[in-house]
């Protein structure tokens, strides 16, 4: 079960927000962790990384602002277990089919302008996955 609160980060116009800060599943059931993002332009994609205790970022994957092209990425030994969808026009849903031990961690929705590939990261930490 989550606790809800309200959370959000606000850069240049753009506001990465999420509500729930902790999710915990049984092994081998669904999990799902929004992210909403808005003042999105057609050049942002929201990225998803993992972070497990005491080990750096991992990118997951991201997604294009209009939901369509999602791209896992290869570094991630896990990527191929997470699915991401738009679930309305600024909110972004990351889904893990079937929660194990390993996907414990924290999770962080990111976006950036990619048009101009600069340092002007958006990035928020999004909720802690546990299972038990």
């Amino acid at each position: 079960m989550g606790l809800l609160s309200l959370t959000h980060t606000a850069v240049l116009g753009l506001t990465v927000e999420q509500s729930c800060p902790s999710v915990t599943k049984a092994e081998k059931k669904s999990a799902f962790i929004s992210c909403t993002v808005t003042n999105l332009n057609d050049s942002n994609y929201v990225h998803w990384y993992q972070q497990k205790d005491g080990e750096p970022f991992k990118r997951i994957l991201y997604i294009n602002k209009g939901g369509i092209n999602i791209i896992r990425d290869r570094n991630h030994p896990e990527a191929s277990e997470f699915t991401v969808k738009q679930e309305q026009l600024n909110v972004y849903i990351l889904k893990v089919d079937r929660v194990k031990q390993s996907h414990s961690a924290v999770y962080y929705c990111a976006c950036w302008d990619t048009s101009v590939h600069s340092d002007r990261n958006y990035s928020h930490p999004v909720q802690k996955l546990s299972h038990y």
